[in-house]
């Protein structure tokens, strides 16, 4: 059973220890590595099984849209899933194995082997593997917060982790593929490089997955999941189904808001990030990999530092205000780094290559006040996802970590599947139809409009729908005490009645 300790309004808060706040989010760097993998399906599905890179986004919008019905089901596993051997760990575990599995296949055992209608059919069963691989991982990683700890002032530090290793994973393995792996491979994203990249990110992954076990054994057991479930007195705990998610969705106006302020920075951010756009920035209109490495490792460093300091101040002033202030940052450092690049114009952005010019600095500049937004409206979202489980438990009796994860999911899993029809139908109208960009290609201005509007106006369009969907959410830190003592009481009541 997790710590005890005593809260304010004499709610008694369960906590976690320093080393499982630490450990416990490294699930986050497991995502994040599989995530990573799939940024380049567009990539070796042209090289690899012959189709046409327009028709790789489509599929896996498609895909991952029908995933509906697994979402619901994985849910109802969940729920249904023996306390006795914990939750969390063997959701993980099952769910990076089968990730592991479906890239293995996509990048390494499938590739020239089937081409035409073959290669489609078989890309698109391998990436069906994928996708429920990623909600059984997702749906583990998911309610961590909820079991480890209900003490809102160490959730935001929980977030704060969990920030941590979701950017500087990708940073770490970045640099290794930047300075390592594509120069053996002239700059080239190529079936061999991806097939080294792809086997990297899985052994990472890996051991962020173990770590994030060992984090939550002590709260991911059988004691911990019959107290959180006792919420609800003289109710029928309800399962995980399409209809319980409808209802959550539909009665609770904190869960939409919290989908809409996550849904539409996931979409913005992960267009801005596929890897195809990625490309035209740092490979195409800066020209220079290693330029744009060296300014998200500075980023990257110094804006741990902005997380950390925001991650104490989101700990006092709540999500709510959290993500208003840093939306209104974020749309700020945006609107300089467009109009940066717009006074560079298409061929004068390749003077941030150069390292030792003022525009490579004021890049530099610009990045790290870019992640240490981004950053820090991470953690508020993984605070408030915490919040809205106790606030459905607060309006519904029901403690349903699960469901609250699986309405999250289907609006993640459709956001960032359209993010991959977008990216690769938009380059197909810059001159991209049957190929992909690679580093050294010829800089248009459709190209250099394209990944301007992509890379930096539509993440202000996210922040935007950030601050209006934070205009009526409710649950502030002094709203989160009421709801904390409520569901403490509903919870010793079914206690007592249980023992009477």
């Amino acid at each position: 059973m997790s710590d005890v300790k005593k809260g304010s309004a004499a709610v008694q808060y369960r906590g976690a220890k320093i080393w499982e706040l630490i450990m416990a989010p490294a699930c986050a760097g497991n995502n994040i590595c599989m995530y990573m993998c799939m940024v380049y399906a567009s990539y070796v599905g042209s090289a690899g099984y012959g189709i046409a890179t327009a028709l790789v986004g489509i599929i896996i919008t498609a895909t991952r849209i029908l995933d509906a019905v697994t979402d619901a089901g994985i849910a109802f596993v969940f729920e249904k899933f023996p306390i006795k051997y914990g939750k969390c760990r063997p959701f993980l575990l099952i769910g990076w194995a089968i990730e592991s599995l479906a890239v293995f296949l996509m990048y390494h055992a499938g590739v020239n082997h089937f081409k035409g209608f073959a290669g489609i059919f078989v890309f698109i069963l391998i990436y069906i593997v994928y996708v429920i691989g990623y909600t059984v991982n997702n749906m583990g990683g998911a309610v961590i917060a909820s079991v480890l700890t209900n003490d809102p002032k160490q959730r935001p530090m929980l977030s704060f982790v969990s920030t941590i290793f979701s950017y500087c994973t990708p940073i770490l393995l970045s640099n290794i593929v930047t300075f390592s792996i594509l120069p053996r491979h002239d700059g080239q994203y190529d079936i061999p490089a991806l097939q080294e990249m792809t086997a990297l990110y899985i052994g990472v992954s890996l051991v962020c997955c173990i770590v994030s076990m060992i984090g939550i054994w002590r709260s991911d057991k059988e004691e911990v999941w019959a107290a959180a479930q006792a919420a609800g007195v003289g109710k029928k705990q309800k399962s995980a189904s399409l209809k319980e998610m409808w209802e959550v969705l539909s009665k609770n106006k904190d869960v939409q808001r919290y989908i809409v302020t996550c849904a539409t920075d996931k979409f913005a951010q992960t267009t801005a990030t596929q890897s195809v756009i990625m490309t035209l920035l740092a490979g195409v209109l800066i020209g220079s990999y290693e330029a744009s490495q060296v300014a998200n490792n500075f980023a990257s460093a110094i804006g741990l530092v902005f997380a950390f300091v925001g991650g104490m101040i989101i700990g006092k002033i709540g999500s709510k205000k959290g993500t208003v202030w840093f939306s209104w940052a974020a749309i700020g450092v945006s609107a300089i780094q467009l109009v940066v690049c717009l006074i560079l114009g298409p061929n004068g952005m390749k003077q941030i290559g150069d390292t030792a010019s003022w525009c490579f600095m004021l890049w530099v500049a610009c990045t790290v006040g870019m992640t240490a937004t981004r950053m820090l409206l991470s953690v508020t979202a993984n605070t408030m996802r915490a919040d809205v489980v106790d606030g459905e438990e607060y309006r519904s009796g029901n403690f349903l970590p699960s469901v609250v994860s699986g309405v999250y999911s289907l609006f993640d899993k459709g956001m960032s599947s359209i993010c991959s029809t977008v990216a690769t139908v938009a380059i197909s109208f810059v001159g991209y139809m049957n190929t992909v960009p690679q580093k050294g290609d010829p800089v248009t201005v459709p190209i250099f409009a394209l990944a301007l509007f992509l890379s930096f106006g539509l993440p202000i369009l996210g922040f935007v729908c950030n601050l209006l969907a934070m205009k009526n959410y409710t649950l502030d830190p002094e709203t989160l005490v009421k709801v904390q003592a409520h569901n403490q009481e509903k919870r010793l009541e079914n206690q007592e009645n249980a023992q009477a």
